[in-house]
């Protein structure tokens, strides 16, 4: 009886050990490799099936890194592992050993271990150039001469727009110049500009931008024809301000309100308006003059101062 228990104890642990086995098939390491210039490395081993099998990564040569790691199942007893390294010493450079391990399948407890072959890998130095054509790294060279003709078309570009900003100011001057030689009273001038606005096609066209700004030109030009004050580079807010200054247009301040803010929608935000909001703004401005003119003095009144 004893004897058969110790046979079957033998036969058992034969039969666990057998369970546990890993070993290395084949090792392709190089014999030569470039400093700081990754390598291939391919180890394929055989273990018994149903277990976990890792690459320990704690006694790896600390000469070398791992830049991927790629493993791949042949069979279910036979797998295969693909590293890239990065060499970081010179000359020859002992490549210890590499060991993997089988664990459970928990991976946890460690069951077998395998290493592969040490052996040297000569690291080579990078390959310098000796060739004396070649120059260090240096900033573009830009010739004197082109850098004459930048200079050259950037005082080209700046005269240009001075002439244009020159001839602008200049043709705005004449404008304004042919207006104050308009010596017809400001309402005249005003309400008829607004007739030949209103008949120049501008609206028909779809032009109401180009409408709106004539319209505020209009409006601006009035106020300094009638309260002397130049209001042409006022804004919408500016220009309601100034309006509250003036007794006559206390009525019509909620109005101008409306009509500078849609104005300011077209001109800006390129709204459309509707002919109905047009012909409210128009009416806007209108009233304005109106309200503003100084009214003729009856006889009766002359009579009485």
């Amino acid at each position: 009886m004893k004897i058969k228990l110790i046979l079957f104890l033998l036969l058992f642990s034969s039969y666990t050990s057998a369970a546990q086995e890993v070993s290395i098939l084949t090792e392709q390491i190089p014999q030569q490799a470039s400093f700081a210039q990754p390598f291939d490395v391919h180890i394929e081993l055989s273990h018994t099936p149903g277990y976990v099998l890792e690459l320990n990564r704690e006694n790896f040569p600390e000469n070398f890194n791992i830049l991927s790691e790629k493993s791949e199942t042949l069979s279910p007893g036979t797998q295969a592992y693909d590293l890239t390294l990065l060499p970081f010493t010179l000359n020859a450079s002992t490549f210890t050993a590499v060991s993997f391990q089988l664990k459970d399948k928990s991976g946890g407890k460690v069951l077998a271990e395998a290493q592969t072959t040490p052996q040297i890998i000569q690291v080579q130095p990078v390959k310098f150039y000796e060739e004396q054509t070649l120059r260090d790294i240096r900033p573009p060279y830009i010739p004197a001469s082109l850098l004459i003709w930048i200079l050259c078309a950037i005082v080209a570009a700046l005269l240009f727009f001075f002439i244009k900003y020159f001839w602008k100011t200049v043709q705005e001057d004449r404008i304004l110049l042919q207006a104050r030689q308009d010596n017809r009273p400001a309402d005249v001038i005003a309400l008829s500009k607004i007739h030949l606005l209103l008949q120049s096609g501008l609206w028909e066209k779809k032009e109401y931008k180009l409408f709106y700004i004539e319209l505020g030109d209009i409006l601006r030009e009035y106020f300094w024809r009638r309260f002397g004050t130049d209001v042409s580079s006022d804004t919408s807010a500016e220009l309601l301000r100034r309006a509250r200054t003036v007794p006559e247009l206390t009525r019509l301040l909620m109005p101008l309100r409306e009509y500078l803010n849609s104005s300011d929608l077209v001109k800006f935000a390129q709204a459309v308006p509707s002919a109905e909001d047009m012909q409210k703004d128009v009416q806007v401005v209108q009233d304005l003059v109106r309200e503003t003119t100084p009214k003729p003095i009856t006889p009766t009144e002359e009579k009485n101062v």
